[in-house]
């Protein structure tokens, strides 16, 4: 891993957030092909241009920014960021009637609800129930559920509207800190869970460390993120909802997350790319294409929704040509 470089000078106003360059690649330290240059947060305001590298190793090709946001400075990012808590879009009686009869009907014709819903369980729901971390659980309805099936849950996240949601709606025992900071002992769980949580962190192989220290021999680490190589990344470019500057600090594939989880002490299990969540991300990128920023609603009409579906199947006839093209990584590891 390649030593963090100097801090930039700091010659910006307090509304900025500082960072610093990052030329060589966080995984095998070879300098960075340019990608895109000059982007903006176009959902959510977050101040500042950024640059996006590529690792030209044959081996790698992580994506990444270059310069890279300091870490006493991230929270700006996150300034406008959804909460993580769902705002109902209220409508008339009779057009809740009709939205719920259209999505059913659309419902009825997307291939992967099934997988989607495993997904949202995060591949445990076939799993012996145990104890459970999800790091970063956002509003905690992922973790409800998984309570449901039986397991003792447990959350951690640093939203704090997210984390007064899930205790004061479902009851849970979430922590309002870093990983790093609750101390939770050594070999505490038998399954972690990282949703979209990874290409967050400024530094993934501690993260993926402290998972390991966590998990029991035999457990299991499930972690979702981004896919850079997927359908969607091609077809949008510098639109892709997955971008998400400067909050999405390392961008993976499937080859590079192995990568990072072999590299941090873990046993990679099983790893794969899906479109479940296709949709979700085509109406985010359709949004940055468009220049709408209304983020709270993305749930559109009959209309969009059935243009959602048929870029689904778009989709899924690129993966079943090519199997990395999903536009999410899902990994299975073990301690």
């Amino acid at each position: 891993m390649t030593a963090f470089q100097p801090e930039l000078p700091d010659r910006q106003s307090p509304d900025r957030i500082r960072s610093r360059p990052c030329p060589a690649c966080y995984l095998c330290g070879a300098p960075g092909l340019p990608l895109y240059e000059g982007v903006r947060d176009r959902l959510f305001g977050a101040p500042g241009t950024w640059n996006f590298r590529r690792c030209p190793t044959l081996n790698c090709g992580l994506m990444w920014l270059d310069p890279i946001p300091v870490e006493e400075e991230i929270g700006k990012a996150y300034a406008e960021y959804y909460t993580h808590a769902e705002t109902p879009t209220r409508h008339s009686r009779r057009g809740r009637k009709l939205r719920r009869v259209a999505s059913a009907l659309i419902s009825l014709a997307n291939p992967v609800r099934g997988e989607r819903d495993r997904l949202s369980l995060m591949h445990l729901d076939k799993v012996k129930p145990g104890k459970l971390l999800d790091v970063g659980c956002g509003n905690g309805v992922r973790l409800a559920r998984l309570r449901s099936l039986g397991w003792d849950v447990y959350g951690q996240d640093v939203d704090p509207a997210a984390v007064a949601y899930a205790r004061k709606t479902f009851g849970l025992e979430v922590q309002l800190d870093r990983l790093q900071d609750i101390g939770f002992p050594e070999m505490s769980f038998d399954a972690i869970t990282l949703n979209h949580v990874i290409e967050h962190a400024h530094d993934p192989l501690k993260l993926l460390g402290e998972c390991r220290h966590l998990l029991r021999a035999g457990g299991q680490l499930v972690i979702v993120t981004p896919n850079s190589e997927c359908f969607a990344h091609k077809h949008f470019g510098l639109s892709w909802r997955g971008l998400e500057p400067p909050r999405h600090i390392h961008v993976f594939s499937p080859k590079t997350l192995s990568a990072a989880a072999t590299i941090a002490g873990l046993t990679v299990c099983r790893s794969w790319t899906t479109v479940a969540n296709t949709t979700t991300f085509w109406r985010g990128s359709m949004m940055i294409r468009n220049g709408e920023k209304d983020i709270s609603n993305w749930v559109r009409g009959p209309l969009t929704r059935v243009r959602a579906l048929g870029y689904l199947y778009r989709s899924i006839f690129e993966h079943l040509r090519d199997t990395n093209s999903g536009e999410e990584c899902v990994l299975v590891a073990t301690h």
